[in-house]
């Protein structure tokens, strides 16, 4: 009789505390992927059965995605996708200049801006990649590049608390670009302001980088209120 060798290992099962991150995981994806529209309900028993699970890792995962802003749990009510409305947007951006700006002084006063300038340069090359003249041909993957581009910048300011706020803040923006919002400026545009922002920072005048960074975020944080305004915050998919 052949040896069937050593046994193999089967599968383990799966952790309490595993099966609630993959609840998690899987219903926030769904939001980000806009499979879950602003303002629609998540049915809490409809999601277990899908998913395979019972309701007390669903009814977790809500409570953690409330916690991050993604959802709203009302009352007798249910759980809904959370729309952002127009002051939502404002103190985003109020949180994103207040973070970029103190990222900008902090790198450039402790000479680390030069280490910073090389990722800033690749973001926006991989951007350039995803448009051709003012149109663009891959804007998931741009918007992508993009958030790395602020990331970095954000990152410069060498606190963890702030990366991690800021990493949060772009789940938002997300949320909004996918539910609510048409493109929101030209790619050349966008372009054309990161590329003032690299080279103060490459130059280490943090008052031009500020300036050039503040516009920028003013810009799109402009046109996206006044999309918001014109749209009624309703799904435009």
């Amino acid at each position: 009789m052949e040896d069937p060798g050593p046994p193999k290992a089967g599968f383990e099962r799966l952790a309490y505390a595993d099966l609630s991150e993959l609840t998690y995981d899987a219903i926030r994806r769904r939001i980000l992927a806009r499979e879950l529209g602003t303002g629609e309900q998540i049915p809490v028993d409809r999601v277990a059965t899908e998913l395979g699970v019972s309701r007390t890792p669903v009814i977790d995962a809500l409570k953690r995605l409330a916690a991050e802003g993604l959802v709203e749990i009302k009352a007798r009510r249910g759980c809904f996708v959370r729309e952002l409305s127009a002051t939502d947007i404002r103190e985003i951006f109020e949180v994103r200049e207040a973070i970029e700006l103190f990222a900008i002084r902090y790198m450039i006063r402790k000479g680390l801006h030069h280490d910073v300038v090389p990722h800033l340069e690749e973001a926006q090359a991989e951007m350039v990649r995803c448009m051709k003249g003012d149109v663009y041909t891959d804007y998931d993957r741009f918007i992508a590049w993009d958030q790395a581009f602020h990331q970095r910048i954000a990152d410069g300011a060498g606190n963890s608390r702030f990366s991690e706020a800021y990493r949060n803040l772009h789940v938002h923006l997300h949320i909004i670009r996918s539910h609510n919002f048409d493109v929101l400026r030209s790619p050349t545009g966008v372009t054309a302001d990161h590329h003032a922002i690299i080279e103060a920072i490459r130059a280490g005048d943090a008052p031009a980088a500020e300036q050039a960074a503040c516009l920028h975020l003013t810009l799109v944080r402009d046109k996206m209120m006044a999309n918001l305004e014109q749209d009624k915050g309703q799904d435009r998919r």
